[in-house]
């Protein structure tokens, strides 16, 4: 630890470099124009360029750069050789580079995370664990809690207590929790009635054992003054036995039953088919029944057209979920007030 600490406070106070948490200025050679600023030390993404002789603040240092804040308030990562403790360069005047307006007012300070470097930082400076887990619950943090990172502190002699308050504490990085919007509960009955139509021809010759059927809401439902089920929404059916068609005429069969419906907030309500018959049909008795049976014959297929309605209820007690400014927008209609009986009578006798 002596050793290491030896190392860091050398390289800090080598002859014409900056120390961290100090004034430093951009040093230009010969013949440099300017200072790159960068967004990280992997020298990927340029944050700017500052002007010779610039002045800075050194917040930190890493390897070979310097952590540095401009006086407009930008911070970025600056190569140790490009950083001096004093203005000593040429100045040029003229040059266009350069991140800030000298005449601009320094900018609100900006409070850096801490980060496992900070951490051990004031380990080496023989904090005690109290201090550091304090500093830890009252600042903004960015720890590598990666399991390699957490095996390097642990080896570093970091004390479980202090890495349990790193894992523990809430990233810089992160929004804070949006407050809960309060919801609307809206009660679908068990049986709700629902009346759906048929999208598209369907044949016995193009389905198998779990081809979803589509279909689509004819009308508006209305449930507790709300519009649950919107006109044109989709509702799905399913296709769940098949038979082939057997010797002797003996027809094949297809089973199959509602499935659901996608209510007003995007949920997918539960449906059946009602079991009241709602008409003749022709093609097999799929009208009427929970789970009807559609016949057909060999080489010979039966085709469900297009256009065709059918009568569906909502399977089980629903409550839906809106936000306020949902249930706004689906409140039902008020029915048109009647006269009283009294007053149709009067104006009946006035003819």
């Amino acid at each position: 630890m002596k050793l290491r600490l030896f190392a860091l406070i050398l390289a800090l106070s080598a002859a014409g470099v900056a120390r961290a948490d100090s004034t430093g200025y951009a040093y230009c050679g010969s013949f440099d124009a300017y200072v790159l600023l960068y967004k990280t030390t992997d020298q990927i993404e340029e944050l700017g360029k500052l002007r010779c002789d610039e002045k800075v603040e050194v917040l930190t240092r890493w390897t070979k750069f310097f952590q540095v804040r401009t006086a407009d308030g930008r911070v970025g990562w600056v190569r140790s050789t490009d950083i001096s403790g004093t203005p000593g360069s040429a100045r040029r005047q003229g040059t266009p580079f350069g991140l800030t307006v000298p005449t601009a007012a320094p900018a609100a300070a900006t409070e850096l995370p801490l980060s496992n470097r900070d951490i051990l930082n004031m380990r080496g400076m023989r904090l005690s664990d109290g201090v550091i887990i304090s500093k830890i619950k009252t600042s903004k943090c960015d720890f590598d809690t990666s399991p390699l990172a957490l095996q390097k502190l642990r080896a570093a002699g970091l004390p479980d207590q202090i890495i349990l308050s790193m894992i523990q504490a809430p990233h810089a990085s992160d929004e804070p929790a949006a407050k809960p919007v309060d919801l609307v509960d809206v009660a679908v009955p068990d049986g709700t009635a629902i009346e759906v139509v048929l999208n598209a021809d369907i044949s016995s010759d193009g389905i198998q054992q779990g081809t979803i059927v589509k279909m689509t809401v004819v009308q508006d439902v209305i449930a507790n003054g709300t519009i649950i089920f919107q006109h044109g929404a989709e509702a799905r059916a399913r296709v769940i036995a098949m038979s082939e068609p057997g010797r002797m005429g003996h027809p094949g069969a297809v089973s199959w039953a509602m499935q659901d419906v996608d209510a007003a907030n995007g949920d997918r309500v539960p449906i059946d088919f009602t079991s009241r018959t709602s008409g003749t049909n022709p093609s097999g008795g799929v009208d009427g029944a929970i789970a009807p049976t559609w016949e057909f014959r060999k080489n010979k297929p039966t085709v469900m057209a297009a256009g065709r309605h059918f009568q569906a209820v909502v399977h089980g007690n629903v409550t839906l979920k809106l936000t306020p400014e949902m249930a706004k927008s689906l409140a039902a209609p008020e029915p048109a007030a009647q006269p009283p009986a009294s007053a149709a009578a009067t104006a009946g006798s006035n003819q």
